[in-house]
């Protein structure tokens, strides 16, 4: 079997910049991957639910808790062996303080009728 050679030369160094292109918005990979960014496209925004949540969980770090899991933020340090389900239902933030653990379920005022 003969197999055509291509003509093409081969980069000699690697490409300074790459983008790629996601559901939610572009990826830039830059300065020979020393560099990421993010943009998300326009109509991509977090929930009033997601935000009112990740403000309270923020609070709560304020306030000295270390140990937490969420169901709808991914951030990294939250401790997975804190369990989310609740029978059928699975809670939105469970944290520990003070050797109690807390439960908590948000509701925005749209999701309550207000």
């Amino acid at each position: 079997m003969v197999y055509n050679e291509i003509q093409t030369a081969t980069p000699t160094r690697p490409m300074d910049t790459y983008t790629v292109s996601t559901p939610y918005g572009t990826v830039t990979i830059s300065d020979g991957g020393r560099k990421v960014a993010f943009e998300l496209y326009s109509d991509i925004r977090q929930s009033r639910h997601n935000t009112a949540l990740f403000a309270y969980l923020q609070h709560l770090i304020k306030s000295g808790v270390t140990q937490y899991n969420t169901d709808h933020l991914n951030i990294s340090g939250r401790d997975k062996s804190l369990t989310l389900k609740r029978g059928k239902a699975k809670l939105d933030l469970v944290y520990s303080l003070r050797g109690k653990t807390y439960e908590c379920e948000l509701k925005t005022s749209r999701e309550i009728g207000e």
